[in-house]
């Protein structure tokens, strides 16, 4: 019986990890993809933590409950506390200093040199 369950166990950490790292590649290849500086830095933070989130808990799956499971839980909340804020921080940086998104009614009538 415990062969069986732990057999589930390795399906189901390692099929979470294999779509986290799925998640991950999409946004690499977003990220290269899109051209705006705002567009890019909305799929990094997102891509990121879904990423991110998704192979956590794969890993916590592969381990079991033990203290391993705890540090990985530990990890994911500090790094949910600290990426939005990262985010943000960038953005209003790239904002603060005149990095402006593109509008279409901003490009008809500024036509600013650092559009986004």
């Amino acid at each position: 019986m415990t062969v069986m369950v732990n057999q589930i166990q390795a399906i189901v950490g390692g099929t979470f990890i294999v779509s986290g790292l799925i998640m991950l590649a999409f946004g690499v290849y977003a990220i290269l993809k899109l051209d705006r500086f705002y567009a890019r830095l909305v799929v990094t933070s997102k891509v990121e933590s879904m990423g991110f989130i998704t192979i956590c808990i794969g890993a916590m799956v592969l381990t079991g409950f033990s203290l391993f499971s705890l540090k990985i839980v530990l990890i994911l909340v500090f790094e949910m506390l600290t990426l939005p804020v990262g985010s943000h921080a960038v953005a209003r940086s790239a904002y603060a200093n005149g990095f402006r998104a593109r509008t279409l009614i901003a490009h008809k009538t500024e036509g600013s040199k650092h559009d986004a």
